[in-house]
């Protein structure tokens, strides 16, 4: 039976920030992506078999608030040193995903103690030359679906994006854009910077990609691999961008192993 999950609000630096925890264990923090899947996926309920998940929304995400406070990726990395204070929490597993692990990454490199290993998801945050990311900020739903999935048109892909803008997800995916936009609209989605840094990251760090990911192209993850130094770097096959959904089991066993 899925674990049931607990809701609750916070206030981080003075931001009202939405909280989910669902299992029982140790615990893992999960950041969600430009998606903004701050409710139970089975992914989560993989991971939550053998820990209690933490997935806050960001700021500007779901319920969360405190976006105008937030001006590019640096703060949204504070905002998560704030929030592993008052959760006080320190060294322990995260998981990112695309957004999330560039967030992760972040974090990382400013309090490499609140982390103990890293599990890098599709993630977003490198320029790299020949490899340019898809368009994350478009209005056709139907080449979005085929930018994030190997198969658009399979159930996952169908759920996870709206279909229309009368869609019942419209409001979130909106409220969703918008703060990713706060972060990732210029540069584009990425930190000019953090090549610099990544030598900084000596946590245990498993990438996972998927071979075909059209969003965020495997060379992003081979550059992080070349460049953080104790990384691996997991390629799934028939997989695109949506890993958590197109290879739920396969990754949540290579990032719990």
């Amino acid at each position: 039976m899925p674990a049931k999950p607990q809701h609750r609000f916070l206030h981080v630096g003075g931001k009202k920030t939405q909280l989910m925890t669902l299992g029982e264990g140790p615990p893992l923090v999960y950041l969600h992506s430009a998606g903004g899947e701050t409710e139970p996926i089975p992914f989560m309920e993989k991971l939550a078999e053998q820990y209690t998940v933490y997935v806050p929304a960001h700021p500007g995400f779901a319920l969360s608030e405190g976006l105008n406070d937030i001006l590019d990726i640096h703060d949204m990395a504070w905002h998560y040193v704030d929030l592993f204070a008052e959760l006080q929490l320190s060294g322990v597993p995260v998981i990112g995903y695309s957004l999330g692990a560039w967030i992760a990454v972040e974090l990382a490199i400013l309090r490499p103690e609140l982390i103990s290993r890293l599990g890098m998801i599709a993630a977003a945050g490198l320029y790299v030359e020949g490899a340019p990311m898809g368009e994350l900020f478009i209005d056709d739903f139907n080449k979005l679906r085929e930018l994030i999935f190997f198969d658009p048109e399979s159930p996952p892909a169908l759920q996870t994006t709206p279909r229309n803008p009368d869609d019942s997800q419209m409001l979130m995916w909106l409220r969703a854009r918008e703060a990713t936009a706060r972060v990732g609209w210029n540069p584009y989605l990425h930190d000019p910077k953090l090549p610099r840094h990544l030598h900084r990251v000596t946590q245990p760090t498993t990438l996972v990609w998927g071979r075909h990911d059209k969003m965020i192209p495997l060379p992003h993850g081979e550059y992080y691999a070349q460049q953080l130094p104790n990384a691996t770097l997991e390629i799934l096959e028939e997989c695109g961008h949506g890993v958590p959904w197109e290879k739920c089991d396969e990754t949540a066993a290579l990032l719990m192993k």
